[in-house]
């Protein structure tokens, strides 16, 4: 028995002696594969038992994992969904009389050139734009919607422009975006861009916005103005500054207020009232005497020298703009009291009259908004202006403020010496006691310096 193992032992030995030493190639021993992945077949020449090991990047799968001489097996990818290359490998090993031989199979993927846009079919916008291409100029929020294949990120080149997330996945997503008001009074373009790189490159989107102009900013109220057709920003809205130290009045009696309430028609549309109501004050704005609306105190004008030199003064409105003057007014609707010229070319200027229509048609937001009526300083109690019997549903006439100096009376007639007894400077008088709309006026006229009526500021150039 002894003889018998030693016979078998001598014979494994001699069978070992004689298997050939490993022998393995494959190909190809590199691949470069697409973002999407895909399959590759490998060949393998082999004069023994091969077996194949992927690396542990998890990105290749192979079938068969093994087999015997020459052969083939299959190398799969997987799709590639980063922003990267990735770079992955398989091993081939092939033992034979305890030695090993070993191929390795090299794999860069490539990813996917970026992609982002805009859907712009799937924008919200609060408030929604005037047209296609304009958003407010209060501001707004826009939702917009971003399709991207890869991480993306989004910039606006107005730095006052801020976003709810500024980067995101691939996929779907909603960003949203606030535009405050806009700084620039002329209006400002803005434009919203998307980038999305990868390794492999990539390209992004943009939209362009323009946000209106004519919002002014003033005491904490916002104002709208508008470019009309005599080349001028008009605001679109009357006053609603209340200046330091004063209290609006709702008192005929108070003549030296400076400032009063707007008025309205009373309930039984017998006549007008005052009103405190916010919505109302916001819609009319307060009714100043000349004197404040010129930027001073009732009882600081004592000399025609003092009124002339206040042509064109800012008075209380924002600064760089300024009460309206008499060249305003006329280049504006064409018609004034004499001594002003008509100017016919005036762009509201309807052949008769400056036209209410006309310059609403434009944006002007004109009516009649009543005023309170004093006289002249002599005074002790005012009275509604702007109430008639024939149109007892509206206020049919008023007045607004100006700054150029129209003309004096004096205490005793034609003596400077007896003191100033009143003062008028040149305004608008819209008046809507016609039929129809289309007779509305709004020509220049004289208003005295104690009446309070409201105020429009002009832009200066």
């Amino acid at each position: 028995m002894k003889k018998f193992f030693a016979i078998l032992a001598a014979g494994l030995f001699l069978f070992a002696a004689c298997e050939p030493l490993p022998v393995l190639s494959v190909s190809p021993t590199e691949l470069e594969v697409g973002a999407d992945g895909g399959s590759q077949s490998v060949a393998v020449v082999a004069n023994n038992v091969w077996n194949v090991v992927p690396d542990n990047s998890g990105i290749v799968t192979v079938t068969p994992t093994s087999g015997t001489g020459n052969g083939y097996f299959t190398l799969t990818v997987k799709p590639n969904t980063t922003d990267a290359f990735l770079n992955a490998s398989v091993t081939v090993v092939c033992t034979s009389r305890d030695e090993t031989v070993r191929q390795t199979i090299s794999i860069v993927q490539s990813c996917q050139a970026g992609d982002a846009h805009f859907n712009t079919d799937k924008f919200v916008i609060d408030p929604p734009r005037a047209a296609d291409t304009h958003i407010s100029a209060e501001g707004c929020v826009i939702k917009m919607t971003v399709e991207a294949n890869a991480k993306w990120t989004i910039a606006c080149d107005a730095s006052d422009v801020t976003f709810d997330v500024t980067s995101g996945e691939a996929g779907t997503s909603v960003v949203t975006a606030t535009v405050p008001a806009c700084p620039v009074f002329e209006g400002r373009k803005i434009n919203f861009s998307l980038s999305c790189q990868t390794a492999a490159g990539g390209q992004g989107d943009s939209v362009p916005f323009v946000q209106d102009g004519g919002v002014v900013v003033y005491a904490g109220e916002t104002y709208h103005a508008v470019k009309m057709d005599d080349g001028k920003w008009w605001m679109k809205e009357n006053l609603r500054y209340i200046p330091e130290g004063m209290t609006p009045a709702s008192d005929l009696s108070n003549v030296t207020a400076g400032v009063f309430y707007p008025v309205v028609l009373n309930a039984e549309h017998t006549g007008l009232e005052f009103s405190t109501d916010a919505a109302v004050i916001k819609a009319k704005g307060y009714l100043y005497q000349a004197e404040v609306a010129l930027g001073k105190k009732v009882g600081d004008l004592t000399t025609v020298e003092e009124a002339e030199a206040l042509n064109g003064t800012r008075g209380i409105c924002p600064e760089g703009w300024h009460v309206p003057t008499s060249d305003d007014i006329i280049n504006l609707v064409g018609k004034a009291v004499s001594p002003l010229a008509t100017k016919t070319d005036a762009p509201y200027y309807d052949g008769n009259n400056g036209s209410i229509v006309m310059l609403n048609e434009d944006g002007f937001n004109m009516d009649a908004f009543g005023a309170i009526s004093i006289q002249d300083n002599t005074k002790t109690a005012g009275s509604f202006m702007g109430w008639a019997k024939a149109y007892p549903e509206k206020i049919s006439s008023g007045m607004l403020c100006g700054s150029t100096y129209a003309g004096v009376t004096y205490n005793t007639k034609d003596d400077p010496t007896s003191g100033v007894k009143n003062l008028q400077f040149f305004g608008f008088m819209p008046m809507t006691n016609k039929a129809t709309e289309a007779e509305y006026t709004c020509n220049g006229t004289k208003v005295s310096y104690r009446i309070a009526a409201p105020l429009r500021c002009v832009k200066n150039n």
